[in-house]
């Protein structure tokens, strides 16, 4: 699994994570993925290059909503591919946290200016 900062303004943090988001997956970036997310105003996660997703990463995406949500920060995942998406249907996550197609998206839906 890897995980990229693609961007980090005083407005959003992007991250972009590859791979199997499974329990290997986890273990290998939860640290980095919190540590990344833990002054973000917004977090915006590109998850175009997660293949799976597994309930540990669920959990792993939730805590970290939780996590922001406690300052009043928020957590938007862009472009899931089907199978991820269907995960994300089936464990309820989308009524939770916004999912959007792609970035443009995601900067509309934080009132981000382009």
């Amino acid at each position: 699994m890897e995980l990229e900062v693609v961007a980090k303004t005083d407005e959003w943090t992007l991250l972009a994570l590859r791979g199997r988001l499974d329990t290997a997956g986890v273990d290998q970036i939860e640290a980095r993925f919190s540590s990344a997310l833990a002054r973000a105003r917004h977090g915006v996660i590109d998850l175009s290059g997660v293949s799976f997703l597994a309930s540990l990463g669920v959990r792993m995406l939730l805590t970290a909503a939780k996590m922001l949500a406690r300052r009043g920060a928020t957590l938007t995942l862009v472009a899931p591919q089907e199978l991820v998406h269907e995960a994300l249907r089936f464990s309820s996550i989308d009524e939770i946290l916004p999912v959007v197609p792609d970035l443009a998206a995601a900067r509309r839906h934080l009132g981000l200016t382009p």
